[in-house]
């Protein structure tokens, strides 16, 4: 510990060690934009083909800059405990709720029209939710939880694999070591995004979307590479660059009529998709650089960003809550409101966007702080 000043009976005390750098609000507030930029798609058909150019893939962009060489190069399996520990709980709470309130969601018009499960289908269930399989519709949005974390483990292998052929440590000082190591993270993730589209272009769907999991492997690559090689990257993002790249996904999107939907296999033709989600990737950054400027909003998209988990679980849930509420204000027949994600996206859009991200977070934020308190009241 660094020497601090003897004191006045000579005697000299070490330090107190230093408080850790306060988290940078950024990257929760890119993330912010993806789950904004996700829940806007499921409810305001007019921003389809814009935000699904790029809302899955900033996420799985975001996880590669924020890969930690230190922790996980030399063992890409504590990397995949740690996405495990920090989704698994959530996705298996969420899912056992859901799957526990099918039946009486089904009376209440909340779920789409189906069976009741009997105590025998309930177990069955909960027990595809252990495996990350869940099927319930109010956490369909959930599919995204095991792709993410098996896009993760694939991407911890490769980083693990370059620095085990071309780097004895995380990072070596010789240029060389370094060059390579990058090169050979760039050419194997570039390797399974081509195969990946190759497996979607020509329809071979695997479990647990094994093809999509290979698709992603560049935007990971690109979000590592980018720290690695260019850690003061937000110098090059302007706002007139941003704006051409705005224009360009635009204006492509509208002249060939493109539609993605990654969930659904539609990459368009595969280069159409990576250049359009880097665009927008690019869009996202410059719009998380203003955000972080201006305190009070960018606290808003920074709460969602990082509560993003529990907004993805909840917002089909406030979608029908808020369908419930105003199909019985305005005397709507049930079988209209219970419509699945919505009924009145037309109308109601943007109310869909502002409570489907702002509840679950604050639920979130209360729950966070309440147990907080409980930790410490123990201490």
């Amino acid at each position: 510990p660094p020497y601090q000043k003897p004191q006045k009976n000579g005697s000299a005390m070490p330090a107190s060690p230093a408080a850790p750098p306060a988290r940078s609000p950024f990257w929760d507030i890119v993330r912010g934009i993806g789950i904004v930029s996700i829940v806007m798609g499921h409810c305001f058909s007019g921003s389809i083909p814009y935000v699904y150019t790029y809302h899955l893939a900033i996420f799985f962009f975001v996880s590669g800059f924020l890969y930690s060489n230190r922790k996980y190069s030399r063992d890409p399996f504590a990397h995949i405990g740690a996405k495990l520990k920090s989704s698994w709980p959530k996705y298996m709470f969420y899912m056992t709720v859901f799957t526990l309130l099918h039946n009486p969601f089904q009376a209440l018009g909340i779920n789409p029209a189906a069976g009741n499960y009997s105590p025998s289908q309930t177990l069955v269930q909960l027990a595809n939710a252990l495996i990350l399989n869940g099927v319930e519709a109010m956490g369909g949005a959930l599919w995204f939880v095991p792709t993410w974390v098996l896009a993760c483990a694939v991407f911890g292998g490769i980083i693990w694999f370059s620095f085990r052929f071309f780097s004895e440590n995380s990072f070596s000082e010789k240029t060389g070591r370094k060059l390579f190591c990058r090169l050979a993270v760039a050419l194997g993730s570039l390797f399974l995004s081509f195969l990946g589209a190759y497996f979607m272009l020509h329809e071979y769907f695997f479990i647990y979307n094994v093809h999509l999991v290979l698709l992603v492997q560049v935007f990971f690559a690109a979000g590592w590479l980018l720290k690695t090689c260019l850690p003061a990257f937000k110098l090059l993002l302007k706002g007139w660059a941003a704006a051409v790249c705005a224009l360009v996904l635009a204006v492509l999107v509208n002249v060939y009529q493109l539609y993605f939907d990654l969930a659904m296999g539609r990459i368009g033709n595969g280069w159409q998709y990576f250049f359009l989600a880097f665009l927008g990737i690019y869009c996202c950054l410059y719009l998380a650089l203003l955000l972080e400027k201006t305190k009070k909003i960018g606290q808003f998209f920074a709460l969602w960003g990082k509560h993003s988990f529990d907004i993805m679980a909840l917002h089909f849930l406030v979608f029908k809550l808020i369908d419930g509420i105003y199909g019985r204000i305005f005397h709507y027949p049930l079988e209209y409101y219970s419509a699945f994600p919505h009924s009145f996206g037309k109308l109601l859009w943007p109310v869909y966007v502002l409570l489907g991200t702002s509840l679950p977070a604050l639920a979130a934020h209360v729950w966070e702080k309440k147990k907080k308190q409980l930790m410490k009241a123990k201490e």
